[in-house]
């Protein structure tokens, strides 16, 4: 009897990554662009929704990783080889406070290459809805716009404190410009006043059930994204199931 073995794949390796930006988002958040050269670029190309994991010795000698999601498309890396990334700082958070303090242009990391399961694979005649808070919104932007260019329809649900503490909200803002009613952007405000009394505080269930009453029909949406803390996906994952809802992609996130 002959036995068939499987190639393993490969591990994945650590690569060495220049910065070569950092801009600041929020007060406690920035975007950061590594550039990738183009020997690399095979190996970091990506789907939208994936994160990158980053390795980093402390000055005690203790190692730290972390993975953050990529917030632009498998289009700039190939047109313009950049990675970026939005990253905001958290208590206690070694790396992230890190990124938002210290980290500078011309700054080395240690990177693996993409990975992760929170992806789809676009198609332009389908519709996206996104249900997300905080810095949720990094890799749904990075799903979004690949959605948006390929001719597809968006609907984003978005939920901040306040507008100041809105991640990539100038982005979101081109995108709206650009692609006009394909995309449908919501933006929740939990400590100021929102748009309407529908889009101001806490997204809980009951009021995400309201939305879905009188702004978009769950069964409008081919695929919903949920991106955010636990009781918030978790909530809303709920709700959506029980509204009919086909596909739903979810992620945990500190916000």
């Amino acid at each position: 009897m002959a036995v068939e073995l499987k190639k393993r794949r490969p591990r994945p390796s650590w690569h060495k990554l220049t910065v070569s930006r950092v801009r600041a988002l929020t007060e406690d958040a920035v975007e950061v662009t590594l550039a990738v050269p183009e020997h690399l670029r095979e190996a970091f190309d990506f789907k939208p929704g994936q994160h990158l994991t980053f390795q980093r010795v402390e000055p005690d000698g203790s190692e730290v990783r972390r993975s953050y999601s990529l917030a632009s498309t498998p289009r700039e890396l190939a047109e313009h080889g950049t990675l970026r990334l939005g990253i905001r700082s958290i208590p206690k958070g070694n790396f992230s406070g890190y990124a938002n303090r210290r980290l500078q242009t011309g700054d080395v990391l240690e990177v693996l290459p993409p990975l992760g399961h929170f992806w789809t694979e676009i198609r332009p005649d389908r519709h996206y809805g996104s249900v997300v808070a905080g810095s949720g919104i990094t890799p749904i932007i990075a799903i979004s716009t690949a959605a948006l260019e390929a001719g597809a329809r968006v609907t984003l649900l978005y939920s901040n404190r306040t507008e100041t503490s809105t991640m990539f909200a100038e982005e979101l803002r081109e995108l709206a410009r650009v692609h006009g009613d394909r995309l449908r952007l919501h933006h929740i405000r939990t400590r100021t006043e929102g748009a309407t009394p529908l889009l101001t505080g806490r997204l809980t269930p009951e009021r995400l059930g309201d939305f879905l009453g009188s702004a978009v029909a769950a069964g409008e949406i081919d695929e919903w994204f949920l991106c955010g803390p636990y009781e918030m996906v978790l909530g809303v994952k709920e709700v959506l199931e029980e509204a009919g809802a086909r596909e739903i992609h979810t992620e945990l996130y500190t916000v």
